[in-house]
């Protein structure tokens, strides 16, 4: 017999560890963490590097299509053969409420029409690993090489606990690493993975008395023609701008239940497909392969996972072995009553079907029918960052659909700045160790300087690279280096390690490595220099 999907969480205790003394990472664990750290050192520069040239090739895309011609589909004055004679890479645009469409996920034999994408949201029962330590802060003294010493704080006497929790997660988590993988093994099986479908042999119909300029009343007459274009599917690479996702629920008739109190606060954005459209599902590839079924409950569709015999005494061997064979919990009651089974997975469906759009592209015939594509600015960039294809729900004019679109190449290269400048300030107390300085010992005024100065420095070259010399990105070059110079002199100085030594010292105490796996050359600073002039005024 079949199991149900449940959705109860089980929650189960695991072990705790007392460590008595130093919290000093060594061996696998101590590598581990130091090649942690510098990953987070060298990932964002290059993701900041890939953002700044998106920007860039946006920039220019969007730019040149803001001053090319655009052809307008909601137009008396144009009818289908019209669209044969326009010249390629003529960008056109439109504002549609005619649209005929099939978005289609074949795994599960299933089509949900007027949908102009359809995404598959899959969801896996797993379980999760919590760790919590708690430690104390205790001083001890650390030597250099030339002997010298200096007080640091480190962690001691910690107390680390594990617990589990197991429901339905949005990804799969590896249980290998896990404090007690037999006990909370998670199949790693993904027959149905998430993924987003576009719509099949899409249509729109542009009425020639629609305008995107309320100020225009020229297209205002009632018995303007229309024209009809297929629309090509890489245009919804990008999805519909402005359309938010609706959950699909199947239901009788498909019609929606009634309204609950709280619907008056809350509106309801479930679309409601009959049953009906479920028809072909039992004889489908996930239906037969991997026993997918529709169970409801939010318009889920459910797999059970049943394990082999080899697998089961596999783990019930690994289970021996760490001692947790027997170590029976309520939480494990509970998990056999209302749980679902590790290895478990649901879906559900979500889309995105308005009933108007705006597209920008241009023309191609394709098969004998006319196709709006994207247009690729070639010489510039990637295709992605260099195409002009755009579909917006609303009606939008095809200046107001390139403004937006700008708005949000520069809102994800705000982002990436405002991490970048996060890693500036972990970054500039690595560059400060480097010359002799302690940026994290230093007053606020210093930690800020310094971040700052390393942020305006890097962002300016990087932007000298990519967008050109101009006045603003040598002021931010020259502000950045004056910075520098001021946190230089105001920093607290550290002890005069050659730059690489005290770069990895740095690198290796973040990872927390015990302190003879970062020793120094000596924590007593260099002598001031003393110029020409003072010598002289001192004899």
């Amino acid at each position: 017999m079949s199991r149900g999907m449940n959705t109860m969480p089980t929650i189960r205790r695991g072990r705790t560890y007392v460590q008595v003394g130093a919290n000093d990472k060594r061996g696998i664990s101590g590598f581990c963490s130091v090649i942690f750290i510098i990953l987070l050192l060298t990932v964002p520069p290059i993701f900041l590097l890939a953002s700044e040239r998106s920007r860039h090739t946006r920039y220019i895309t969007l730019s040149d299509a803001l001053n090319s011609d655009v052809i307008e589909l909601n137009q008396k004055s144009i009818d289908e053969s019209d669209l044969h004679s326009i010249p390629p890479g003529t960008l056109v645009h439109g504002t549609s409420t005619h649209i005929e469409t099939l978005a289609s996920d074949h795994e599960m034999n299933i089509g949900i029409p007027g949908a102009l994408t359809l995404h598959r949201n899959t969801e896996y029962c797993q379980w999760q690993e919590i760790q919590h330590q708690d430690c104390q802060t205790c001083k001890r003294t650390v030597k250099a090489r030339d002997g010298s010493t200096k007080e640091e704080s480190y962690q001691c006497n910690c107390i680390t606990t594990y617990n589990y929790i197991k429901g339905w997660k949005n990804r799969k988590i590896d249980s290998l690493l896990f404090n007690q993988p037999g006990a909370h093994h998670n199949p790693q099986r993904d027959p149905m993975p998430s993924t987003t479908f576009v719509g099949e042999d899409v249509t729109l119909e542009f009425d020639g008395d629609v305008t995107t300029d309320d100020n225009d009343k020229s297209n205002s007459n009632p018995a303007s023609s229309s024209v009809s274009t297929k629309l090509d599917p890489t245009m919804l690479s990008n999805g519909v701008r402005n359309q938010p996702w609706r959950n699909v629920d199947f239901v009788p008739q498909g019609k929606a239940p009634p309204p609950s109190f709280f619907s008056r606060y809350f509106s309801d954005r479930t679309r409601y497909e009959p049953l009906q459209l479920l028809k072909n599902t039992p004889t489908s590839p996930a239906a037969i392969e991997d026993n997918f079924v529709y169970v409801g409950q939010g318009g889920y569709f459910f797999s059970p996972y049943e394990s082999s015999t080899a697998s089961k005494l596999f783990n019930y061997f690994a289970q021996y072995l760490e001692g947790s064979l027997f170590d029976y919990q309520l939480g494990d009651l509970v998990g056999a009553l209302a749980s679902c089974t590790a290895g478990d997975i649901r879906f559900y469906y979500s889309v995105k079907d308005p009933n108007e759009i705006s597209v920008l592209g241009q023309v191609r015939e394709a098969n004998g029918a006319v196709q709006i594509t994207p247009r690729v600015l070639q010489g510039v960039g990637n295709e992605k960052d260099s195409s002009i294809g755009l579909v917006h729900s609303g009606k939008y004019s095809a200046q107001d659909m390139l403004l937006a679109e700008d708005s949000d190449s520069r809102f994800k290269a705000t982002v990436m700045r405002a991490i970048f400048f996060l890693w500036s300030i972990a970054a500039s107390r690595l560059v400060g160790v480097a010359f002799g300085r302690e940026i994290g010992d230093s007053s606020f005024s210093v930690k800020i300087e310094a971040a700052i100065s390393l942020f305006a420095v890097l962002i300016g070259w990087l932007w000298l690279s990519t967008w050109g010399s101009s006045v603003h990105t040598y002021g931010l070059i020259i502000t950045g280096l004056f910075l520098a110079h001021l946190s230089y002199n105001s920093a607290v100085k550290k002890g005069s390690s050659r730059w690489y030594i005290a770069v990895w010292s740095k690198i290796a105490k973040w990872a927390n490595l015990a302190p003879e796996m970062r020793q120094e050359d000596s924590y007593v600073p260099s002598p001031k220099r003393v110029d020409v002039d003072e010598r002289t005024k001192v004899s």
